[in-house]
C-alpha cells in the first residue's frame, strides 16, 4: 500500500495499519474496528480541496486540485515529524465557483453544500478514530473560502472533545505572506502562481504555446471582490486569468508547493498544541 493514500489503500490495510502487503494475516481485522487501532500512530486526514472552473486559455479546469494535492503530498513528511500518521483523501474537486460559473466547464455548487460534506466527511473520519482533518485548499473564490470556514468551526464532536478541522486559510495572515508576491497582489489565477506549481506537478497538462502569448494581466481579484465585483467579467478578468502567466516556471512551482506544504504543517501543529491545552486545562 503507499502509506500516503487513502483511496488506494484496501479497508484491511486501513485496519492493519497500512503495514500489510495485501496477502492477509493471522486474524483477519474486524470491519467494526477503529481505524486508529490498526495504526502505530495517529491519523491526520489530509483533504485536498479545489475546484472544477476555468484557468485561463493554458490551463486545466482542475488546477486548483492539482495544486491541493501537490501542497497536500508536500506536508506528509511533517506531519509525520509531529508524531502523526498522514494519510491523503481522495480530492474534492467540486465546490461553489460563483466568479468563474460563467465559463465553459466550469461547476459550481452551493456553499451549503461544500459546508455540509466537509462537515459529513469530518464526522465519518472521526468515528473512525483519526486526530484530525487538515484541509488542503487551493481554491479562493470567496463563496467557497466561507464555506470551508462553516465547516471547520462546526466541527463534529463525538469524543470528549471535538476533532479539529484545520484549515490553514492561505488568504489570510499568518500564511499569506509566506507565498509569492503575486500570491501577495491578489492578481494570481492562473497566472504565474499556479502556472508555476501545474508546470511542476503536470507539466503535460500546460497548454505552453498559448501561455507564452498571455500578457501580464495585474487585476487584484481580492480588490475586486471588496469592492462588489460577483465574477471575473466584473473583476475585469474576461478569459479567467489574471498575473503574468508567461513569467512562471517549474521552479517557483516546486517552491511554492514546499511553501505550502509548510502551512499545513504549521497549522497542523497549532490545531494539536490548542486541544492539548484545552484538555490540560479541563475546557
Amino acid at each position: 500500500m503507499d502509506e500516503r493514500r487513502w483511496g488506494r489503500a484496501t479497508w484491511t490495510d486501513l485496519a492493519r495499519g497500512g503495514d500489510t502487503d495485501g496477502g492477509g494475516g493471522d486474524e483477519a481485522p474486524a470491519p467494526g474496528a477503529p481505524l486508529a487501532r490498526g495504526l502505530r500512530s495517529r491519523v491526520a486526514a489530509l483533504l485536498p480541496v479545489g475546484a472544477v472552473e476555468a484557468h485561463g486559455p493554458h490551463l486545466p479546469l482542475d488546477t486548483d486540485v492539482v495544486i491541493a494535492r501537490a501542497a497536500a503530498d508536500a506536508a506528509v513528511p511533517g506531519l509525520r515529524r509531529l508524531g502523526l500518521h498522514p494519510l491523503v483523501l481522495p480530492p474534492l474537486a467540486y465546490t461553489a465557483a460563483p466568479f468563474a460559473a460563467a465559463f465553459p466547464g466550469t461547476i459550481s455548487i452551493r456553499p451549503a453544500t461544500v459546508a455540509a460534506l466537509v462537515r459529513d466527511v469530518a464526522a465519518s473520519l472521526e468515528r473512525q478514530g483519526a486526530e484530525l482533518l487538515v484541509l488542503a485548499n487551493a481554491h479562493l473564490d470567496p463563496a467557497h473560502l466561507a464555506a470551508l470556514h462553516r465547516a471547520a468551526q462546526a466541527a463534529p464532536s463525538g469524543r470528549g472533545r471535538p476533532m479539529p478541522v484545520v484549515f490553514p486559510d492561505i488568504t489570510r495572515k499568518p500564511w499569506a505572506p509566506r507565498l509569492t508576491p503575486e500570491f501577495r497582489s491578489g492578481a494570481c489565477h492562473a497566472g504565474r502562481y499556479e502556472t508555476s506549481v501545474v508546470m511542476a506537478f503536470a507539466p503535460e497538462r500546460v497548454r505552453d504555446e498559448a501561455r507564452r502569448r498571455l500578457p501580464p494581466r495585474l487585476v487584484s481579484l481580492s480588490a475586486a471582490a471588496r469592492r462588489g465585483a460577483a465574477d471575473f467579467d466584473e473583476a475585469g478578468v474576461p478569459d479567467a486569468y489574471c498575473g503574468d502567466p508567461a513569467a512562471a516556471t517549474p521552479a517557483e512551482g516546486r517552491a511554492t508547493v514546499e511553501v505550502l506544504g509548510g502551512i499545513i504543517v504549521d497549522a497542523a501543529a497549532q490545531a494539536l498544541d490548542t486541544a492539548a491545552r484545552a484538555e490540560g486545562t479541563g475546557r
